[in-house]
């Protein structure tokens, strides 16, 4: 088969410009980094930390009413019949239960909410490129992974005062955004340990709080019918299935965003490394104090 169409110095130069662009490198580093290997993953780890996690904290907050939990959820996807009942048999604490938390419970939901934070910052660090570090490094990951989860917590609360907000749900997808910006840079900054300059994270936080908010305005159309439909056909196992096949979907939000925001933080640092070598030198006399490290 004759390829000599590939050699012509039109079609060299259009494969150069591709391999070079900025869509091309997060393809490459999507491949890299396998995806969807790592959101199960995450999506496993967060299931094993999150049913334990929401116990725990019914029992803390919410000793006066057992099923705080479970009707929050019950609430937030507008359930009804048999899916609630599902929802309120796995998250809920039974009447006869009067004790509150054991050393045994607390241990499990720190091992595997550590397990789950740990994973994130992985995935973090090996998008970025950066080594692994120590113990403290790890604290910061657990922050990290605790802020992310905050966020997603505070837009869900956002999205059910949607008809409560004036301007109604134009005003809480805006709000909701502005919540969620913060909270992916900081979240960013810290999944990372502090190594990466706060201006190289910024664009990476504002292209995943914007899928964030669009993902979780998906979530509340398609959620309650995942549920629903699960429930009728499983009972309370049907509620599980429903819960870590959209963990899942959270966790790709998660991965690609860790790629995405690693090569938009990449080529933002390109940029300012080109314009710095292309400015003429400052004579001796006229010069300044030397400017800090882009990591302080």
């Amino acid at each position: 088969m004759n390829r000599g169409w590939a050699e012509r110095p039109w079609i060299r130069r259009i494969e150069s410009r591709l391999r070079t662009s900025l869509v091309w490198r997060i393809m490459v580093a999507t491949v890299e980094i396998r995806v969807y290997d790592r959101a199960l993953t995450i999506a496993g780890k967060a299931f094993i930390a999150l049913v334990p996690l929401m116990i725990v904290v019914a029992t803390v907050v919410s000793n006066s009413d057992a099923q705080a939990v479970a009707d929050f959820l019950i609430s937030r996807f507008s359930l009804t019949g048999a899916s609630a009942d599902a929802v309120r048999s796995l998250f809920g604490r039974p009447p006869s239960v009067s004790g509150g938390l054991t050393l045994l419970s607390v241990l499990t939901v720190l091992v595997s909410a550590s397990s789950f934070a740990r994973s994130v910052q992985r995935t973090y660090e090996v998008a970025w490129e950066l080594p692994a570090r120590g113990i403290r490094r790890t604290l910061d990951g657990i922050q990290g992974a605790l802020l992310l989860l905050a966020a997603l917590v505070a837009l869900a609360y956002v999205a059910s005062l949607a008809d409560e907000l004036p301007g109604g749900l134009i005003v809480s997808l805006v709000v909701q955004t502005c919540v969620a910006v913060p909270g992916w840079w900081l979240g960013t900054r810290l999944l990372l340990s502090r190594r990466v300059a706060w201006r190289l994270l910024l664009p990476g936080a504002v292209i995943s709080a914007l899928a964030q908010v669009l993902v979780s305005a998906a979530g509340a159309v398609y959620v309650p019918h995942l549920i629903e439909r699960n429930a009728n056909r499983y009972g309370v196992i049907g509620v599980a299935i429903a819960l870590i096949s959209w963990l899942v979907v959270l966790s790709l939000l998660v991965v690609a965003s860790a790629v995405v925001g690693a090569q938009l933080g990449a080529a933002l640092a390109r940029r300012n490394e080109a314009q710095t070598e292309a400015e003429p030198p400052e004579p001796a006399e006229d010069q300044q104090d030397p400017q800090p490290s882009v990591d302080d």
